[in-house]
């Protein structure tokens, strides 16, 4: 159920009524051209799907880097209902993205942040060239490369009790949204500390901390704060 990205985007959308969508890192547009939110922005230092054949007066394109977008271009779209994070798959930028993004979004915004659940050690490395060097010299057959991301998830954990989230199983991918936890505790209250955690400290922290719930759970729970909040 709700396997793919856009298939979950667009469930997400469907609950809050979504008007506004902006994505980050859209490159081949595998999910961008599958959300259907009637107002999107897509942004791409450089995209590899023909812009063309899709930009529209809906449909926005701005092939510049996230820093440059957040700083000098979000602001000309308004606030935005969904907003899906998928550039860079590093902390560091990651946790840019999200920061930047809270300026333009609303008490009913809902983020996606993708690969925040790594499926092994090297797939977890922040750097995918030294991810897939290692894969090649310890002769491992497994693909894919999420970044060291999840460390976003534990920078919202500790420093942004205003918002809740849930991961989806399996290809984890994380729903935030506007909603005080409740008996708030950190865990690491560093920065620096959350910054240099490694694949052992996510399988440690994992299970109490990504707060992994199955769809129906995910979708319900969004669903309930969406009515709390009208």
């Amino acid at each position: 159920m709700l396997t793919n990205r856009f298939e979950r985007l667009n469930a997400l959308a469907k609950i809050t009524s979504a008007s506004r969508y902006l994505e980050i890192g859209v490159a081949k547009g595998a999910t961008f051209t599958r959300v259907d939110v009637p107002y999107k922005v897509g942004v791409d230092p450089k995209f590899t799907l023909d812009v063309r054949a899709h930009a529209n007066a809906h449909t926005v394109f701005h092939e510049v880097t996230s820093d440059v977008f957040f700083t000098t271009l979000a602001s000309a779209h308004g606030n935005f209902d969904l907003i899906y994070l998928d550039g860079l798959h590093t902390f560091e930028q990651t946790l840019r993205d999200f920061c930047a993004s809270l300026r333009h979004a609303s008490a009913r915004t809902l983020w996606l942040l993708d690969d925040t659940h790594p499926t092994d050690w090297w797939a977890a490395r922040p750097r995918r060239d030294i991810a897939w060097r290692l894969r090649r010299r310890f002769g491992t057959k497994r693909k894919g490369w999420m970044g060291d991301v999840y460390k976003v998830v534990f920078v919202i954990h500790d420093f942004f009790p205003q918002y809740t989230y849930a991961t989806f199983p399996q290809h984890g991918q994380t729903v935030v949204w506007t909603e005080t936890r409740q008996d708030f505790t950190p865990t690491w209250n560093s920065l620096e500390r959350i910054s240099r955690l490694g694949y052992r400290d996510f399988l440690r922290c994992r299970d109490s901390h990504l707060s992994i719930m199955d769809v129906p759970q995910i979708l319900e729970a969004v669903q309930r704060s969406r009515v709390a909040l009208a």
